[in-house]
């Protein structure tokens, strides 16, 4: 039994091997499906936002003279009650106006280095405990700033929690059943070389036992034949040996 054991452990932890490596990378795939989301998302609801300070753009005004932004502002935060905050920066990513309070200073620097690699106006990029989404208002080639929209990262760690949790949990499942099939399958399977490897394992341990039980009687032996005696038996046994000894040597001197 120890081969059929052995082989059924084999295929058990390569089956543990591969739907760990399939956990990781479907939590992996997972959370990099709903970053893109979350951050599409954000940026849609920044577009909304932004159209009263796009038109004042067009009209030459800065972002930071439109009277009533708080109040827009506030209305689009509104609109999900998890949103942090939201920002109107200008093109030196200087805040001016905010639902935040204290309002920043700058917007933080994740979002600079997003807006340095965005293309098309539209960008985001994710923090330890937030997510940053926003875009930029361009007029005439020219920019004028920008919004941006700061989300929970709680709500993205918990969905990847409980879809990695979901998946482990189907992971487990998958793992009982293939083990349990496969100990079935290489049950019948391996039936023939199982009995024939425990009939070979049964021959070597009463071999083994036989070995030492002969070793054992033999020292009993040994250890009832008085030393006086065992000398003389050695003596006998060296005194025999040089006769031989000679014997051998005499015999191939005297060949022609």
């Amino acid at each position: 039994m120890a081969l059929f054991w052995r082989i059924w452990a084999a295929v058990s932890l390569v089956t543990f091997a591969v739907l760990a490596f399939f956990i990781v990378l479907a939590t992996l795939q997972f959370a990099n499906i709903n970053s893109t989301l979350v951050g599409e998302r954000l940026t849609v609801l920044g577009e909304r936002t932004a159209g009263p300070f796009i038109s004042a753009a067009k009209i030459g005004l800065p972002l930071s003279s439109v009277r009533n932004a708080d109040a827009l502002l506030e209305r689009a935060r509104l609109t999900d009650d998890a949103i942090l905050s939201l920002h109107v920066f200008d093109p030196a990513g200087n805040v001016v106006h905010s639902t935040a309070a204290p309002a920043p200073l700058k917007i933080p620097p994740t979002a600079m280095a997003a807006r340095a690699t965005a293309t098309d106006g539209t960008w985001y990029s994710e923090t330890g405990e937030s997510f940053l989404g926003g875009i930029e208002i361009v007029v005439n080639n020219a920019n004028a700033g920008g919004i941006l929209i700061e989300y929970p990262n709680s709500h993205h760690s918990l969905g990847v929690r409980a879809m990695s949790a979901e998946i482990a949990i189907a992971a487990l499942f998958a793992l009982v059943v293939v083990a349990s099939v496969g100990f079935l399958i290489l049950r019948q399977a391996l039936n023939r070389q199982v009995r024939l490897f425990d009939a070979v394992d049964t021959a070597i341990a009463d071999f083994e036992r036989g070995a030492w039980r002969s070793a054992a009687r033999a020292s009993s032996k040994v250890d009832a034949i008085d030393p006086q005696e065992l000398r003389g038996l050695l003596e006998g046994a060296e005194i025999e040996y040089r006769r031989l000894g000679r014997l051998l040597v005499d015999s191939e001197a005297s060949e022609p």
